[in-house]
């Protein structure tokens, strides 16, 4: 009985052992931010609790905030492995304080805040990317850099569980806000749209259902501002019949005649259609 209980509190000491609180940081400018957590359990379950930022300005705490409500059942982008907090100037201004997260679930999201000074505080804005992770990058050759990221829309309203991840978004953050400033850099889309065009043309020899891939092409091409490219292959599926009911092992509508009519408004709805 002694050893078994002598056991128990060696586990016991062991799982608490496991248990430590991380402090993440980045510096840039003057501004010096934190990010510290409750880490445990082993590598390959993990939990994360108690998430908290801190913002210095030389050195001196200007911001403090608890992220308890917002982000329970969260983890850190970087896994604890990498860093899910940086200091970057976003607009041209003051350096912000950008902080990632991952959501989990049967849905995964990556979610990015972003602190702002504003007055004598910091503002906080948020952005949900979907199940794709985003990736800041210098796309322009400009100091302030560019999110690009991935338009999931498409998932539930065509069915297409894949086609989502040809579709780039690029946004900036301006005034406080995330901006979709797509249509500015063609050349990021220009090969994808091509890559479903592809796609559908193979699934159209094939006799596949090619629903799912006609709606994020057209998508593209208001895009690139050539509408009129996309709507040519909404006709020629039409005349082939290849938008009706598939009767295939998955299937999704809208069909037929409505196919083109509910596009329309799901683009103009999505901000693809201006």
């Amino acid at each position: 009985m002694r050893c078994a209980a002598a056991l128990l509190l060696l586990l016991v000491g062991a799982a608490t052992a496991e248990a430590r609180v991380v402090v993440e940081s980045d510096a840039r400018g003057g501004i010096r931010a934190e990010l510290s957590y409750n880490r445990s359990g082993d590598e390959f379950n993990r939990s994360y609790r108690d998430f908290a930022v801190r913002i210095y300005e030389d050195e001196t705490l200007v911001f403090e905030r608890a992220l308890g409500s917002c982000c329970r059942g969260y983890a850190p982008a970087g896994f604890g492995r990498k860093r899910s907090i940086a200091v970057r100037d976003l607009d041209g201004g003051e350096p912000e304080v950008v902080v990632d997260f991952y959501t989990g679930g049967a849905y995964c999201c990556w979610l990015t805040f972003v602190y702002g000074a504003r007055g004598d505080t910091y503002a906080r804005s948020s952005k949900n990317w979907g199940p794709k992770r985003q990736r800041l990058d210098d796309l322009a050759g400009e100091p302030s850099p560019e999110f690009l990221a991935y338009d999931d829309s498409f998932l539930e309203p065509y069915g297409c569980n894949f086609c989502w991840r040809y579709l780039p978004h690029i946004w900036r953050f301006d005034d406080g806000d995330f901006r979709d400033v797509t249509r500015r850099y063609p050349a990021k889309v220009r090969p994808l749209s091509k890559k479903l065009r592809r796609k559908y043309f193979r699934a159209s020899k094939r006799g596949d259902d090619v629903k799912p891939l006609v709606a994020p092409y057209v998508a593209t091409t208001y895009l690139l501002g050539e509408p009129r490219t996309g709507w040519r292959l909404v006709r020629r599926a039409l005349r082939r019949g290849e938008l009706v009911n598939h009767r295939g092992r998955y299937d999704f509508c809208p069909c037929g005649e409505r196919y083109p009519k509910r596009l329309r408004r799901f683009l103009t709805k999505t901000g693809y259609r201006r």
